[in-house]
């Protein structure tokens, strides 16, 4: 009788034992086709590598006072032809030529902005430039101390002539620059240089580009990071 139970539990055992192979084998065959899929759900890293703009030199304009005019010559023609706007963002100087990008900058607050030269002038001992009233009250300026850099538009020209011109930014502290286009993203067409200035929010550039009468168009813009694969260092 004991002989017998002892060959009965070796045939269970056998069979379990053959049992737990098979749900094994099959338990590795399942894994191993599904091991492909798992690897390539796994998102490759990848390095954000931000795209700094090549700064574009300006010309150091002699420094000093800067003034402002207003409403007695409101919607009187300028130097240049165009009507003068005393909410636009323009100025006077006296020899620059009309289309100049100005960069002027308040020496006592450190606020920065841009003006387009459009008419001659001041005509007053010691005084650089004459701002529109917007520009003076965006400053802060009466009769104030100011730096200023020049652009012409020959220079702008020649940056934004080619076929393959890259875009001309201006960033938050109105230094221009140059980037490639295809790391320019859109944010808004703005109708005047005053809108985009005013509305220009942080890590935003200004875009500044020639319409189809060389009139400067303004467009508020972010720049585009490059992303690439990280690749692992041997």
């Amino acid at each position: 009788m004991t002989t017998y139970l002892s060959q009965r539990n070796i045939a269970r055992i056998a069979v379990f034992v053959v049992v737990m192979a098979i749900i094994m084998s099959i338990s590795l065959l399942v894994q191993a086709h599904d091991a492909p899929d798992a690897v390539a759900a796994t998102p490759r890293p990848v390095e954000r590598v931000v795209i700094m703009p090549e700064p574009l030199a300006m010309v150091d304009v002699a420094d000093g006072l800067a003034s402002w005019y207003g409403g007695m010559f409101h919607g009187r023609r300028t130097a240049s032809g165009t009507v003068y706007d005393m909410d636009a963002f323009t100025a006077a100087h006296k020899t620059l030529p009309f289309g100049t990008l100005l960069r002027v900058r308040n020496v006592e607050t450190g606020r920065v902005t841009v003006v387009e030269v459009t008419d001659r002038g001041p005509f007053i001992r010691r005084r650089v430039v004459d701002l529109s009233r917007a520009a003076a009250r965006f400053l802060g300026v009466s009769v104030t101390p100011v730096e200023v850099d020049a652009i012409s538009k020959d220079e702008i020209l020649r940056v934004l002539t080619p076929e393959d011109a890259p875009a001309l930014v201006l960033d938050g502290t109105m230094q221009p620059a140059t980037i490639a286009i295809e790391h320019v993203e859109p944010v808004k067409a703005e109708r005047s240089l005053r809108d985009a200035i005013t509305n220009l929010a942080a890590g935003q550039h200004v875009r500044v580009t020639l319409g189809p009468k060389g009139t400067y168009r303004y467009q508020r813009v972010i720049l585009r990071a490059q992303e690439s694969p990280l690749i692992a260092s041997r």
